[in-house]
């Protein structure tokens, strides 16, 4: 009699803990209300999914509008500031520019028309042409003018446009050419002797 006692005690604990188990898994999982609701309820259609996706897309493009205007404003300013600033070698040639000697009306116009009615090869030419024509002049004015004397003040006509004007003493003199003492000047300046005048200096009173 215990024996069986003990057996229909395990039975009905067992059929408890199962009855208890299916109570649990019925609470926790939907009814068959709330899973036939869920069924029911309206799925996003086709043209919510496009609007919304469109949607994304126009954020996505406008982000990207705005990193090229960005992108954009920033390359403006440096190639400005490219602009602004000119090349090292531009610098040169503007200096060197500078220190030519300044033309008259007319013979600005006569170069005006040469650069601009001509080619490259062809003012490279002229340009020679026109140096050998200056060299050949000056010797023959050399020639024909009287040597300079040592001493003698003088005001420097031709030669190098950066000389012309200026007045120095002759120190070296020869029939054809002579050098130049000029204040300021390191180097003494070397020229035909055609492209100078003697400059009469006024008579000092003594006494």
């Amino acid at each position: 009699m215990n024996n069986n006692n003990v057996n229909v005690s395990a039975i009905d604990r067992a059929l408890a803990a199962a009855k208890a188990r299916k109570a649990a898994k019925e609470a926790s999982s939907p009814s068959p209300m709330q899973r036939k609701a869920e069924k029911t309820e309206p799925k996003p259609d086709a043209a919510t999914k496009a609007a919304a996706k469109a949607e994304k897309e126009a954020q996505k493009a406008a982000r990207k509008a705005e990193r090229d205007a960005q992108r954009a404003a920033r390359k403006a300013v440096k190639d400005a500031n490219k602009a602004d600033k000119k090349p090292a070698h531009m610098k040169k040639v503007e200096r060197a520019l500078s220190k030519l000697a300044s033309l008259s009306e007319a013979t600005q116009l006569l170069f005006n028309e040469i650069t601009c009615n001509i080619d490259a090869a062809q003012i490279d030419a002229l340009a020679l042409h026109l140096q050998h024509y200056n060299r050949q002049m000056a010797t023959v004015n050399a020639m024909k003018s009287q040597m300079l004397r040592i001493g003698e003040t003088v005001l420097i006509t031709g030669g190098d446009p950066k000389f012309i004007g200026m007045v120095g003493k002759v120190v070296k003199s020869r029939q054809l050419r002579a050098k130049v003492e000029v204040a300021g000047q390191k180097k003494l300046v070397y020229i035909f002797t055609g492209q100078a005048e003697v400059v009469s200096l006024p008579a000092v009173a003594v006494g």
